[in-house]
């Protein structure tokens, strides 16, 4: 981020990454690389902000995935711009995840172009009617995606009952009920750190010390960033190979 959100000031490189634009082949190394490029600054923070239409499902994923592993923190804000279609699949891979506005998350029927269901079944491109199955079963896994990373049942029946052209936008109600934290984030918190949310809960409310929250926070902080460290020395060999 190069420019003071509220004032919109020029201010130079400063703050969280933010992701932006139409999502294109090669988005994914692209990201990697920054990342790679500053390691700790990144992870100082470890926070992406997402604005983006949709575009490519397959270059989704792969950065949805990536976002996952390093539990990074996305946030998506009326002042830089929705997250719609495509860019869905990201935020709800996050760890963390925050939209400040009405209207900020759409989603919609994911458009499967011939490139993603070759790449998402590793096969040459086919023909009528073999395609329309391909397109079936790219869709099944993008539901099994979802599933996966406990999106409501209800949300994903929205996003496929929608055409790609339409989008539906989740209410406050709606976001609420996807969490503001990943299921897999809160079992990674509870095996690194005893962390719940109860305990988070009790402590605002005077019910237990609030220093024993701030240790489960420093135990939390401690334990991503090693987890990530770890996943970027792995990515960093991957690259040089």
């Amino acid at each position: 981020m190069d420019h003071d959100p509220v004032t919109d000031e020029y201010v130079g490189p400063v703050g969280p990454l933010v992701l932006s634009g139409e999502i294109v082949t090669g988005d994914y190394d692209a990201l990697l690389s920054k990342i790679l490029a500053d390691e700790n600054r990144f992870l100082a923070q470890n926070k992406i902000i997402l604005a983006s239409d949709g575009g490519d499902v397959a270059e989704a994923l792969k950065i949805a995935k990536l976002v996952k592993s390093l539990h990074s923190r996305l946030i998506v804000g009326a002042r830089t711009g929705q997250c719609v279609s495509a860019c869905f699949f990201i935020y709800a891979a996050a760890a963390e995840r925050e939209a400040d506005g009405d209207r900020l998350l759409g989603i919609n029927r994911p458009f499967i172009a011939d490139t993603e269901t070759a790449r998402a079944t590793q096969a040459a491109p086919v023909t009528e009617p073999a395609e329309t199955a391909v397109e079936g079963g790219a869709l099944t896994r993008l539901r099994a995606f979802l599933q996966d990373n406990a999106v409501p049942s209800y949300l994903v029946d929205e996003m496929f009952r929608h055409a790609s052209d339409d989008a539906y936008w989740l209410s406050a109600d709606d976001e609420k009920n996807l969490g503001s934290r990943s299921r897999s984030f809160k079992q990674f918190l509870a095996a690194k750190c005893a962390w719940g949310e109860k305990i988070e809960r009790d402590a605002y409310a005077g019910k237990r010390p609030i220093e024993e929250l701030k240790q489960r926070l420093k135990c939390k902080d401690r334990a991503t960033q090693d987890a990530a460290h770890q996943v970027l020395l792995a990515a960093r060999r991957h690259t040089a190979h």
